[in-house]
């Protein structure tokens, strides 16, 4: 949260204080973050006879540099920022000096590990006014505190801003209020929330929103004139609002509004919607404007925050090309079946020969044959009558996985899917081409041929690929456990048997650096050869390990070997760094993992937060509620967590913010992409922009050009891993760079 804009856009004196959270409910230094205009004003220039400590302010100072210690205040801060409980005080004229104090704290969110924060708002007056200070202090901490309570990571967003915009009702004593939210880069509006009173005649904010209500609503900005919102208690201020916005006056007065109070959601300079409440109580227009100048900035942040992340989901979830379900949607889905226990099928499509098209037609051709297809498969999808529930999405390329339950039997089922690949019957006419497409289909069953969804992906994929070979006649496809073995498969399985036995397995090391090129750490990464000394590449022995059951075995290996090379490198150099070690899920999930880690940091006398472990997507998805204890018990030991080759998995994106992760890694598929075009690159921007709201850093995995570094300094990366600063080097070579970095 932005501390200097929150105290900004209060009007009585305000700051920010954070207070050392200690041992045993105990605190340390209460200092002050900083203040708006107000406040440092009364440290600047103090009222009446008022003398401070100091009268220069400077940000994040102990607050008694500026007044005597009081353990009152102290008390009220820590209440408000360690318990999360409103206070409301005043103190008497002869405490400190000749002057009232009205004072509210405020919590704040999030904490950080040690530090918690609250808002304090102090209202200086040489009288008391009892009336004031009984009311509105107490009544605006009161309702902000519930609203920021009400927007604390809520299961249901809008279910949560329907109930503040009740409560906003409520206070305002008002027949109508709305939240309207403005979409500036489509041009439209829709309502949010709304709440009405009982036998109101007004009629529903729907009623008026069409195409041309943007323009009405974008006006009202320019009626306000730079203020902070606009207030309507009477005629004359009917009248002002006529002069200034005679299309708006209409609609209000037509809607029977007589009274209204408007503020604009605004954050970061953009327009986010508004808020409003018509018809409310006079009386109440002070403490109505004073309570809502906060919390319409919270709303307007939490608006920010809510609307960043559904654009992310949109572009995390959906084909930028076809509009189908990515991948995203498609591990959801799946998911979700899972959970439910339902069974369905997982089909695996593949177009045959489509690089062909590509190549005689050109790429923008290929794009129109790969959206046409969509759309037949899309309206097959969403065919109600068809006997099966449906659910096609595009994975890549020309790969799409289509989804099925619902159905009787194995008959069924592939009628289901036969008529997939009957809609490729009809030729698709491109660029004035007539063009005949087909396309292979592998499917297996949840849970007869697989039990997670990783494997049962991998065995419709198996099936289609079989389908693809030449002497097949096939071209829809069952998978069965008969389909042949590759040969190349079973001579890897050999090679690293032999290898775990003989302790050969070893690692390399790639650097990781920060955006000015300072060393972070590296990342082990497995290495192997054949018995004849051959180099056998990573991406062909490790999904090997993974299948035959070995992969945790070759992790331990690296774990073992390359912490102790890290430990002695550290010692030698003394440098602050961070060794990353991928954790595998057959790994993570054994049942000794924490003791193997706890004996490499004892053995090598290495401090925990110099370790980080990477976890895969997929680890979420199918053993969700072991790996995250066993997660947490990492955390507790002080070790990093990373989430690697993000957006390459099959898990549920919605487990991600359970995960006390340091860390999130963007695979390599993205960064190629990244200067493609503007899309590519905001998608990246998205995902950082995610990781950073969630407190994670962020590294880019495959940076190998200048132009994509420049692409992720723009956009806020942290860190980098690529062959621009560094290929994975061997131990040896690892070290002579950290002495030569030492030695400069």
């Amino acid at each position: 949260m932005k501390f200097q804009e929150i105290v900004d856009n209060i009007g009585p004196a305000a700051c920010i204080v954070s207070i050392e959270k200690l041992d045993g409910g105990n605190y340390g230094k209460v200092r002050i973050v900083t203040g708006n205009r107000s406040y440092i004003d009364t440290i600047e220039k103090p009222m009446g006879d008022m003398k401070m400590l100091a009268n220069k302010f400077v940000p994040d100072t102990e607050y008694t540099d500026y007044v005597p210690r009081d353990l009152n205040f102290e008390g009220a801060c820590y209440e408000a920022a360690v318990k999360k409980k409103c206070v409301n005080s005043y103190a008497h004229p002869t405490r400190y000096y000749d002057v009232w104090f009205n004072m509210s704290f405020i919590p704040l969110y999030p904490d950080e590990e040690n530090i918690s924060y609250c808002l304090y708002i102090v209202e200086v007056n040489l009288k008391p006014d009892a009336k004031r200070m009984s009311t509105i202090s107490a009544d605006i901490a009161s309702y902000v505190l519930e609203t920021c309570i009400k927007l604390q990571n809520p299961d249901d967003f809008n279910a949560a801003m329907k109930e503040i915009c009740m409560d906003i009702r409520d206070l305002c004593d008002s027949e109508h209020c709305c939240i309207l939210l403005m979409d500036t880069e489509k041009r439209k509006c829709s309502v949010l929330c709304e709440a009405f009173s009982k036998d109101t005649k007004l009629l529903p904010m729907d009623t008026y929103v069409d195409d041309a209500f943007y323009d009405i609503a974008y006006s009202w900005l320019d009626t306000i004139e730079g203020s902070n919102c606009i207030m309507v208690k009477n005629g004359h201020d009917m009248d002002i609002i006529k002069e200034r916005n005679p299309i708006w006056h209409n609609s209000i007065t037509s809607a029977g509004g007589k009274t209204i109070v408007l503020f604009p959601l605004i954050f970061k300079s953009e327009l986010l919607g508004y808020i409003w409440a018509i018809n409310f109580s006079d009386d109440k227009a002070l403490k109505i404007k004073e309570t809502l100048e906060l919390t319409t900035f919270i709303l307007a942040s939490e608006l920010y925050s809510y609307k960043m992340i559904e654009h992310l989901k949109y572009m995390s979830y959906t084909d930028a090309l076809t509009k189908l379900p990515n991948r995203f949607a498609c591990a959801e889905y799946i998911f979700d079946l899972i959970n439910r226990e339902v069974s369905f099928t997982a089909v695996s499509i593949d177009l045959n020969n489509f690089k062909s098209v590509n190549d005689t037609l050109g790429f923008k051709a290929g794009n129109k044959v790969l959206i046409e297809i969509s759309n037949r498969w899309k309206a097959i999808s969403n065919d109600t009558n068809s006997g099966t529930t449906d659910y096609i999405t595009r994975i890549n390329g020309d790969e799409f996985l289509l989804v099925i339950y619902g159905y009787n039997d194995e008959a069924a089922l592939r009628n289901a899917i036969s008529r997939y690949a009957d809609a490729l019957v009809d030729h698709l006419t491109v660029d004035g081409c007539d063009l005949y497409v087909t396309a292979s289909f592998g499917y297996a069953e949840f849970p007869t041929d697989a039990s997670t969804a990783d494997s049962l992906l991998s065995n419709a994929n198996l099936a289609m690929n079989e389908v693809k070979k030449p002497n097949s006649s096939d071209h829809i496809l069952k998978y069965s456990r008969d389909i042949v073995k590759n040969e190349r498969t079973l001579e890897i399985e050999n090679i690293i048997r032999k290898a775990l036995k003989k302790d050969t397995i070893y690692f390399n090391l790639q650097p990781q650096y920060d955006m000015e090129h300072k060393l972070r750490g590296f990342e082990a990464l497995a290495r192997m050869r054949d018995l004849e000394g051959n180099f056998v590449s990573p991406g062909e022995f490790i999904p090997v390990a993974e299948k035959v059951g070995h992969i945790d075995k070759v992790d331990s290996m690296v774990f073992k070997k390359a912490t102790a090379f890290f430990s002695s490198l550290i010692k030698k150099t003394g440098q602050n760094m961070t060794l990353s070690l991928n954790a595998s899920a057959r790994h993570l999930m054994k049942s000794g993992f924490i003791d193997e880690i706890r004996e490499l940091i004892n053995s090598n006398d290495i401090s925990p937060n110099q370790l980080e472990i990477e976890i895969t997507e997929s680890i979420l998805i199918d053993s969700a509620d072991k790996s995250l204890h066993c997660i947490n018990e990492l955390r507790d030991m002080g070790i990093k967590l990373a989430i690697d080759d993000f957006g390459t998995g099959y898990s549920s994106l919605s487990y991600l913010n359970k995960i006390p992760a340091n860390l999130l890694k963007i695979d390599k598929s993205f960064i190629d992409k990244i200067n493609a075009n503007e899309s590519s690159k905001q998608y990246v921007a998205a995902i950082i922009s995610m990781g950073h709201i969630m407190g994670l850093d962020v590294i880019s995995e495959g940076v190998e050009e200048e132009k994509q570094l420049d692409a992720l300094r723009s956009i806020g990366c942290d860190f980098v891993q690529g062959y621009i600063w560094g290929r994975p080097l061997s131990a040896e070579d690892a070290e002579k760079l950290v002495m030569d970095i030492t030695c400069r």
